[in-house]
């Protein structure tokens, strides 16, 4: 037998070196899995709910049903994945517990939902070439994932972040007529309308799965005087000269439907009213990347245009003929005004 060289045993733990950082990266999605499992079933049988309120772990033992020695080992994974706080008794930390609350502008239970729905997506988009599918309840999920609802959390947000880098708004809600384009669960309607009492608003959506769950929202509210919920494809709205402002939920719209939809709200508006658009998904930084490009998959998958610059949604909206005003950054990101000539 001949030795083996030393620069052959060199490159051999080069090898195991570079496959070692490969193990590790998998280790860690290996270990958000599971902790993103763990969550979601935990959440299945209440106990999010049940730990908003301090609990002994015998409490928590009776509570769950499992052995002792489970239930402790389960807190410990939570623990040490900053879901838990434990020392005499168990409780979500703060975070968790303002997740979790009724008043979160997205709750856990929307984030856990979204994130089965993405993981599928994602293997369906790596095993059949055709279009990702989008049943009605995968796009409710979607709107309560993106769309937010109104709480006092969301109206001090608006409040305090959002309206005052933006002032036309609210100018023009105090005036004028506002229309949400593709509202989904109507987030940012039901917040304005809660800050404004004077708001007269109508909101368009296609899904009536998910326009079922806005019009829930909106009675639950109490604003069904001020909100006119339409189910019905935004290119088919036919009022004229109507609406002081607008909002596009452009993310959402597929391509073969981007010009109707801004013809019809060219239309819509008054002369020298303006729509709102805002730029969902900016280039990222490098850490950014990873998740940018996963729901850049997803998204086209399903046949929508993603990450649309403020730059490219300006395109847009002035070749139907829309004038620009201004392109705003705030808080929530660049958010496009265009207006339609006096």
């Amino acid at each position: 037998m001949h030795p083996v060289s030393v620069s052959n045993q060199d490159d051999q733990l080069a090898r195991f070196a570079l496959a070692g950082q490969a193990r590790d990266v998998v280790k860690a999605w290996v270990d958000g899995a599971q902790v993103l499992s763990l969550v979601t079933a935990l959440r299945n049988k209440g106990w999010t709910t049940y730990l908003t309120e301090p609990r002994t772990l015998d409490a928590l033992t009776a509570f769950s049903g499992l052995p002792p020695e489970r239930v402790a080992d389960l807190v410990g994974a939570l623990e040490a994945n900053g879901v838990v706080t434990y020392d005499e008794t168990v409780q979500l930390t703060d975070s968790f517990a303002a997740l979790v609350a009724d008043d979160a502008y997205i709750g856990l239970d929307d984030a856990l939902d979204q994130s089965e729905l993405l993981t599928r997506m994602v293997r369906t988009a790596a095993e059949n070439p055709g279009p990702l599918p989008l049943s009605a309840p995968d796009a409710l999920v979607t709107a309560r994932a993106t769309g937010g609802k109104a709480s006092p959390v969301t109206r001090a947000l608006y409040d305090k972040l959002f309206l005052p880098q933006i002032p036309e708004l609210a100018e023009l809600i105090h005036t004028d007529r506002f229309l949400d384009v593709g509202c989904g669960v109507a987030g940012a309607t039901t917040t304005l309308a809660g800050l404004f009492p004077d708001l007269r608003g109508t909101a368009l959506e296609l899904i009536p799965t998910v326009a079922a769950e806005t019009q829930r929202r909106i009675n639950a509210l109490g604003v069904g005087d001020r909100v006119d919920l339409k189910v019905m494809d935004a290119r088919d709205f036919d009022e004229k000269d109507a609406f002081g402002s607008a909002f596009w939920a452009q993310p959402f719209f597929p391509a073969e439907t981007r010009q109707a939809t801004l013809e019809m709200i060219l239309r819509a508006l008054r002369p020298g009213g303006i729509l709102f658009v805002q730029e969902m998904e900016p280039v990222p930084d490098e850490a950014g990347r990873p998740s940018y490009a996963l729901r850049k998959l997803v998204a086209q998958g399903w046949g929508v245009p993603f990450g649309r610059t403020a730059e490219e949604l300006t395109e847009e909206a002035v070749a139907v003929g829309f004038e620009l005003i201004r392109i705003a950054q705030t808080d929530f990101g660049r958010m496009v005004l265009v207006g339609r000539p006096l």
